[in-house]
């Protein structure tokens, strides 16, 4: 890899998972819209998401977002995995929302909230950070539509039946008791096993045709767990992305699927605001209700709204250089 610029970035945590905000430094991006200048950094310049997102600089688990200009909301931005591109990712929106506000970009004084809309390559995205005494006490964000696309699957090398769904990403929903799955810190090593396995062997059934609603590959699979507190509606779920990489966050995009779930088998009512809970006892809050108008699709739509708060952790330069022997990163499995 060639020396790189200073590359400048803000991290922020999202109930426990990162967000890595890069503000600076990046090669001029070319293309009209977002998902425009997101295909141009992926053919163009992939080293610099492996520089910034592996170790020794992150590690499997890092989020990236690059701030774009955009011609159709007030900011633009798409995100960076540790292994591809993401199309939406909440827990990153509620960072770049913390974000923007600790570099002024988003002004709080004498507002109690402030509002702004958000282009990402999966679409436009309205977010609210509200205020209290100056200082941020949630973000939320009406999020992309999510719908169900498949219910009470089943295959033979799939251990358990599932259900697939979109949110900004798309996902396969599994009760996390069927497959043995403990929703706690000490049980993420298992569901990384079990849901990268999971994972694998959807995406090779979607693959070989063998499931008609889906064209494209999920990107996770999702445990759940279902409860009421005094009657309210607390959902328990860790989102596995990798074999070596789980998310920390409730998660804003897999809640939002988790929602179109929910409401499709009746387990809540149409505007209902539930918890989502990650296993670290950090919440987020969500609804959804039905999209007035699907288009041509023979599926109901939700426009998801989801509800949490991130925390910045740190700003950063970093610095490449070309006779560093691991210049592009590293991750191991």
């Amino acid at each position: 890899m060639p020396d790189t610029p200073n590359i400048t970035t803000v991290d922020s945590h999202t109930a426990g998972h990162p967000t890595r905000v890069v503000t600076g430094g990046l090669p001029q991006l070319h293309g009209e819209t977002v998902a425009d200048k997101m295909d141009d950094f992926a053919q163009h310049h992939d080293h610099l998401r492996t520089f910034l997102l592996h170790e020794p600089r992150g590690h499997a688990a890092m989020v990236g977002a690059v701030l774009t200009e955009s011609t159709k909301a007030d900011f633009g931005a798409f995100f960076l995995g540790s292994y591809n591109y993401l199309p939406m990712c909440g827990h990153a929106t509620i960072g770049l929302a913390v974000t923007l506000d600790h570099l002024g970009l988003i002004q709080s004084k004498g507002r109690d909230s402030f509002q702004f809309d958000l282009e990402v390559p999966a679409g436009i995205i309205s977010v609210s950070v509200r205020y209290e005494n100056e200082q941020i006490i949630s973000v939320s964000f009406k999020n992309v539509p999510a719908f169900m696309v498949a219910a009470d699957l089943m295959f033979p090398d799939i251990p358990a039946s599932f259900d697939l769904a979109y949110g900004g990403n798309w996902y396969a929903l599994v009760e996390a008791s069927s497959v043995g799955v403990n929703l706690s810190p000490n049980g993420v090593r298992h569901a990384m096993d079990v849901g990268s396995s999971i994972k694998s062997a959807i995406n090779a059934h979607i693959d070989a045709g063998d499931v008609p609603q889906m064209m494209e590959p999920i990107h996770s699979v999702l445990f759940h767990q279902a409860s009421r507190e005094a009657g309210q509606f607390i959902n328990r779920q860790l989102v596995v992305l990798a074999p070596n990489k789980f998310d920390r966050s409730p998660c804003g995009t897999g809640t939002s699927a988790r929602l179109a779930q929910l409401i499709e088998a009746g387990e809540i009512s149409s505007g209902e605001r539930i918890v989502s809970r990650n296993i670290l006892d950090v919440d987020f809050m969500a609804s959804a209700t039905p999209v007035s108008d699907s288009g041509n699709s023979s599926k109901t739509h939700y426009d998801p709204v989801i509800e949490g708060l991130a925390h910045i952790t740190g700003t950063h330069c970093f610095i490449g250089s070309q006779d560093d022997p691991l210049a592009d990163g590293f991750l191991c499995n």
